[in-house]
């Protein structure tokens, strides 16, 4: 037996109660709807589980989050190593005093506004426009509407690459437009929140204006993500991509939206290099024209050719 395999039979995968899968195709949980396949698909069943697994796992072994797949471009490639989500196990609410909430990292942020107006909690309805989970808002401080995350955020529990659990405050995370300082492997589970008391018809009014005024402006009944770029300083991505001649791009079947230019559509032929390969022609544009490079906003991960494989057969 050679050294390469011999190094391949010590990386088993972990045992676990939830789910585990392997070379899983992971298109159909991105809004793109584009990318590879996951070499290892793991939905732990609750944090013991993902304590566990974490624990058991080689360190050498990627590992990568998985969200609600809305801010997320999968690479044609695919993701070698694990790629984890939060199941709906951990998508728990619990209504605490003092108007505080602590929820589960997995939830959706629509469901979260929409759970909070029903109790009388307001504050949360920006999170109607945050196409994502609450982890994911957390860790890129995601926000909408004049607030941010970071606005009602108290607390923060994470597990981090050896299985460790860790408890932040907010005052303790240095939280910025769209960035946060927690590090990069640690895998938010459960987070407190502080809103105020309100009236649940005023607030469902609100959450119903929102949700159709983001209806109107941008293309979410299309095969698409969150905003592409992040906004300059006191700038607007839209803007200097429109300005720049950017309005239509296409590249293969991925295309800027005529709804709203900081959004790429794909037309359902388009695979993640489309998208990629549009983006770098927009942030070039832009930089060529006004002499500002654009930042992505999307993540964009996993490996451009078939990925590098971890796990024995």
């Amino acid at each position: 037996m050679d050294e390469y395999n011999k190094k391949l039979n010590k990386n088993k995968i972990p045992k676990s109660k939830g789910v585990i899968k392997r070379d899983f195709k992971l298109s159909n949980f991105t809004w793109f709807k584009v990318g590879g396949k996951a070499e290892v698909y793991f939905l732990p069943k609750n944090i013991n589980d993902l304590v566990n697994f974490l624990k058991s796992l080689d360190k050498k072994i990627p590992l990568k989050i998985l969200g609600a797949g809305s801010n997320t471009l999968i690479r044609d490639g695919g993701i070698g190593g694990v790629t984890l989500r939060l199941s709906k196990n951990f998508s728990e609410i619990k209504y605490l005093n003092n108007e505080k909430i602590s929820v589960g990292a997995g939830l959706n942020c629509t469901k979260l506004a929409r759970n909070c107006a029903s109790k009388n909690l307001q504050g949360f309805e920006f999170f109607t426009g945050i196409p994502g989970t609450v982890g994911g808002a957390i860790k890129m401080n995601a926000g909408a509407y004049g607030h941010e995350t970071s606005d009602f955020l108290e607390k923060v529990t994470t597990v981090n690459r050896v299985g460790e659990i860790k408890k932040y405050l907010r005052k303790d995370i240095k939280m910025s437009y769209r960035k946060s300082s927690l590090k990069k492997d640690e895998i938010i589970i459960e987070a407190l929140f502080k809103g105020k008391k309100g009236n649940s018809a005023i607030i469902k009014e609100k959450i119903t204006k929102l949700s159709e005024k983001r209806k109107k402006t941008q293309p979410i009944s299309l095969k698409t993500s969150g905003s592409t770029f992040k906004n300059p300083f006191k700038l607007k991505a839209w803007k200097l991509i429109k300005d720049s001649g950017c309005s239509n791009l296409k590249k293969g079947g991925a295309q800027v939206s005529s709804l709203h230019s900081n959004f790429i559509v794909n037309h359902g032929i388009a695979n993640a290099k489309d998208v990629e390969d549009l983006g770098n022609m927009i942030i070039n544009k832009v930089k060529k024209k006004f002499g500002i490079k654009l930042d992505w906003e999307i993540k964009i991960i996993g490996s451009k050719q078939k990925y590098r494989k971890y796990f024995n057969e």
